[in-house]
């Protein structure tokens, strides 16, 4: 039995179940397999109250050092850290001290792989602990260090000084393939995206919209308050909607359990993405599988695998009015989520991915 030590930004927390949720879908995903999996969340530290500016970190500071969440043993040192690319040396740096603490907590239990998901700033931490148990070192990206991240000189000077010791970079984007291959060789390279983790009893088919009762259930399918989500634009598109006489119900996924954000996707006639950049995202793969058309920006994946005349082409309210009326005409039978995108075909990357060392 091989064991992985995952090694994450972000993790559910018991008020935030969203957080990160494909991080723990997909070590399950391994435990089912027979690995032997632990997690460590570093967690910042974060002054009183600054939960109630910034609802991503809510329960934070209650969140106990360690857990046991379906069964998985997962840590969460805290450390310093300023936030997204500022002082990133530093930063990186900070995330360092905890090493130690991790090493006391593995204690006997010696990991097989390190499977760092993120890159800034705890990319010298997993890189540090492969060393150390001479294991190999993989990183999944799920956006951010592509999109933003890397953008930063320092950061991105980071990762080429430590790209000879990464045994492999995945990505959940064919966008982002093209990425890694600029700091690794291709054959280093992995486009493994993230599965859809709902109960097949969960499953609905998508069906035939009457548009005569010209009344519409949007969701918007993240919390308003993060700016990369756009919520501007969803607001800008619903009152354009509503100008061409459509009658909306409206609503968006605050830090709800997964039970309460399956029941919103099966809710929902459509779900409108208007992000203004994703890694995958993941919520179009469950909407569709839950029974909601979507329309989406054309951010991650999207354009890949989405009926092309439901994804904008540009971040335009106009232009997502027409994409959400196409998507409504749509034939019923263009929903489908790939097979690529199903819990058995990720694992089986999983375990190719793992068996190249």
């Amino acid at each position: 039995m091989q064991k992985i030590l995952i090694i994450s930004n972000v993790f559910p927390f018991d008020k935030n179940q969203s957080r990160g949720c494909y991080i723990l879908a997909q070590a399950k995903l391994l435990m089912s397999a027979g690995y032997d999996v632990k997690i460590v969340n570093p967690l910042p530290l974060i002054p009183p109250l600054f939960s109630k500016l910034n609802k991503n970190f809510k329960g934070l500071r209650k969140l106990k050092k360690y857990r046991t969440v379906e069964n998985i043993d997962v840590f969460h040192p805290r450390y310093l850290s300023f936030p997204g690319t500022i002082f990133p040396n530093i930063n990186q740096s900070f995330a360092k001290r905890m090493i130690s603490q991790i090493y006391e907590w593995v204690q006997e239990w010696n990991p097989d792989i390190i499977h760092l998901h993120s890159v800034h700033p705890l990319l010298k931490v997993g890189e540090a602990i492969s060393k150390k148990f001479g294991v190999p070192f993989f990183i999944t990206v799920h956006g951010w260090d592509f999109d933003v991240g890397i953008n930063n000189k320092k950061i991105h000077h980071s990762i080429i000084k430590n790209s000879q010791n990464i045994s492999g970079i995945c990505v959940v984007n064919n966008h982002h393939l093209d990425i890694a291959k600029k700091f690794v060789e291709d054959k280093k390279t992995h486009y493994i995206p993230c599965h859809v983790d709902i109960n097949i009893k969960e499953r609905r088919g998508i069906k035939k919209f009457d548009w005569e009762i010209k009344t519409l259930k949007i969701l918007f399918p993240a919390n308003p308050s993060r700016k990369e989500k756009n919520y501007s634009l969803f607001k800008n598109t619903i009152n354009e909607l509503k100008k061409n006489g459509w009658e909306i119900e409206k609503d968006y996924l605050k830090n709800d359990s997964r039970e309460k954000t399956i029941q919103k996707f099966q809710w929902a006639d459509l779900v409108l993405l208007t992000s203004k950049r994703e890694g995958g995202p993941l919520v179009t793969k469950e909407a569709i599988f839950c029974g909601a058309r979507v329309v989406s920006t054309s951010v991650g994946d999207s354009s890949s695998w989405l009926p092309s005349n439901s994804v904008s082409k540009d971040f335009s309210s106009q232009t997502l009015v027409k994409s959400i009326e196409n998507a409504l005409k749509n034939n019923i039978n263009v929903w489908n989520v790939p097979k690529h995108f199903e819990k058995e075909n990720v694992l089986k990357k999983l375990i190719e991915l793992y068996q190249i060392n």
